[in-house]
């Protein structure tokens, strides 16, 4: 049990600190190897990467002249949207619990 001078005495760390801590701990753990590889079967099965080429064969068309940058920057948001909630959700879950046991 912790008291209210504990608190004060342990160093406080900014949101990126704890944010890169965390990232760090899950890639030692190998848990981000493991979150990555469900993710990527995930995508596969819902056929997710082929939806993403034929929008981005799409914007492309359009662009005159072609611009890969702007491609990516305009493809991005489209593509983090096509992901389907029941993939999102799994992935999140697995990311929630690894910082709950992280945090312990």
């Amino acid at each position: 049990m912790s008291s209210s001078t504990d608190s004060a005495a342990a160093p406080q760390l900014s949101r990126q600190d704890l944010h890169d801590a965390l990232r760090t701990r899950l890639i030692q753990s190998g848990e981000y190897s493991r979150v990555m590889e469900v993710l990527r079967h995930r995508l596969d099965a819902a056929a997710w990467a082929d939806q993403v080429r034929d929008v981005a064969r799409e914007k492309a068309r359009v662009q005159d002249p072609p611009n890969l940058h702007q491609l990516i920057e305009e493809l991005e948001p489209t593509a983090l949207g096509m992901i389907p909630p029941e993939v999102r959700a799994e992935v999140e879950k697995m990311v929630q619990s690894f910082v709950s046991q992280a945090v312990e």
